[in-house]
């Protein structure tokens, strides 16, 4: 209330009303008279220590804060002409710029996060006034200047990135670039957790997980995070300030890591230029983002699909297959073994882990698609000729692989299926590619297994997805 109308006089010409020493009105008065005066000896003594000044002093400074705040300039945007500064740059200068961008942006984002911080702690000066709720207006402005900052940042690493006519971002350097879209992605999405809780409850936290206490252990009404509503615009000041801290964090380690991949770059080209070598700008990691073999997905695309949700799950299948194929046990029964060749993501392998019902182990070709799953999915090649696993299986699960490989790796895969599986495999095949005769006749023949037609009608009859609901089959160990 109070500081509603300091902020409203302050953008006029003159003040009609200004704070008394009780924190209240007092008419007239020019816009001087808001001006933060001059500090005097008692001032400076008592600086380290906010909690000593008046209150009117105090509610002076928020409205000097929030009035600087509110005035600040608008973010910089990317124009025409700066993109096509940009475009004509080279190599060196392009790799030089972003990460030149990256620093600005931390920089600017620790300084303004500070003073975020240091003004919302004068709130907690003014606890004793709970009617002064302008927090929300702050926490919401920061929010909003800090998240175009971002974005104009990350409009500028687009630009980069999709004009690169000159080919001088390599695959390494681009994983840099990834990691900070992965991080914002995180980050955005905490954003809008607080936002909903806003919305829905009013409130930014979780108020019932935090209240500040006393050394007693009881909660100390004259403090924060005392009674209703002091908790309530505490809790909002605690978890907008965290979020604002997670980004400058986050902004502090994407310079560094940026910094270092440039200078990474520059390094090479001025070793190669020592050698009387032409530096391959944009080669260096290219095996990250090409296939590294026919049929093979490359690091870049299996870490889209695993970011952005691009792995297709057929739970129907899955319900069949546990039905009609693996028949597990319950209590002291034995898990059934169930190995998943080609297993992209991994996602069939951790449905059935799920299920506490089969223990599956789910492999794949993809190069680092150890680190890129956290180990959940294993870097390993069977569609090479003696391709050997440290154990077998009792099942083999492989789909939307075999029809994807060139005849020679397709058998090599079949015969790895036929290593390490026990009991039989479910694979699938696509029309497109050969007739299912053909199909059945080569599986048969590379692993010595036989189809077992009536399993394969049974569970193509749960699948949900077309191309398994025409392609999946079931074959039994002979």
């Amino acid at each position: 209330f109070v500081l509603r109308a300091l902020l409203i006089l302050l953008a006029a010409p003159f003040a009609l009303a200004v704070v008394d020493e009780s924190g209240r009105y007092r008419a007239g008065g020019s816009i001087q008279d808001l001006v933060p005066p001059e500090p005097t000896d008692a001032d400076r003594a008592a600086s380290v220590d906010l909690s000593k000044q008046p209150v009117e002093k105090l509610f002076r400074l928020l409205a000097y804060e929030l009035h600087r705040e509110n005035n600040r300039p608008a973010e910089k945007r990317l124009g025409i002409a700066e993109y096509q500064v940009n475009g004509d740059l080279s190599c060196v200068d392009s790799v030089l710029r972003l990460a030149q961008e990256a620093s600005i942006l931390a920089e600017e984002v620790q300084h303004y996060q500070l003073n975020i911080t240091g003004t919302s702690g004068l709130y907690w000066m003014l606890h004793k006034h709970p009617e002064e709720h302008s927090w929300a207006w702050l926490m919401a402005a920061s929010h909003e200047r800090v998240i175009r900052k971002v974005q104009h940042y990350l409009v500028r690493l687009q630009t980069f990135a999709v004009g690169d006519e000159k080919s001088c971002l390599s695959a390494n350097f681009r994983t840099a670039m990834m990691n900070a879209v992965v991080q914002w992605k995180r980050l955005t999405g905490d954003f809008s957790a607080l936002l909903w809780n806003g919305v829905a409850f009013g409130i930014l936290g979780d108020v019932t997980s935090w209240r500040e206490v006393d050394e007693n252990g009881t909660v100390d009404p004259n403090e924060p995070g005392g009674p209703p509503p002091n908790v309530s615009w505490s809790e909002n000041i605690i978890f907008g300030n965290m979020w604002l801290s997670s980004v400058q964090k986050w902004l502090e380690y994407h310079s560094q890591e940026i910094g270092s991949s440039a200078y990474n770059e520059l390094g090479l080209a001025q070793q190669a230029q020592k050698q009387g070598l032409q530096y391959a700008w944009g080669k260096a990691g290219n095996q990250n983002r090409e296939p590294s073999a026919v049929g093979v997905l490359s690091s870049f695309e299996f870490l889209r699909r695993q970011l952005f949700a691009g792995w297709s799950l057929d739970k129907g299948l899955l319900r069949g297959f546990l039905r009609h194929c693996l028949q597990p046990g319950f209590g002291a029964e034995p898990t059934v073994s169930v190995a998943e060749f080609g297993s992209g993501g991994g996602r069939y392998s951790q449905w059935l882990n799920d299920t506490g019902l089969v223990q599956a182990l789910a492999y794949e070709s993809t190069l680092a698609v150890g680190d890129i799953t956290g180990g959940s999915v294993q870097e390993v090649d069977l569609s090479k000729e003696g391709a050997q696993l440290s154990r077998s299986f009792e099942w083999v699960l492989c789909l939307d692989v075999v029809s994807r490989l060139p005849a020679a790796q397709a058998a090599g895969m079949l015969r790895s299926i036929r290593r390490h599986a026990t009991r039989g495999a479910v694979i699938s095949w696509d029309a497109a590619v050969s007739s299912e005769q053909d199909f059945v006749a080569l599986v048969q023949l590379e692993t010595g297994f036989v189809l077992d037609g009536l399993g394969t009608q049974k569970l193509r009859a749960g699948c949900e997805l077309p191309q398994l609901a025409a392609g999946a089959t079931v074959f039994r160990a002979a």
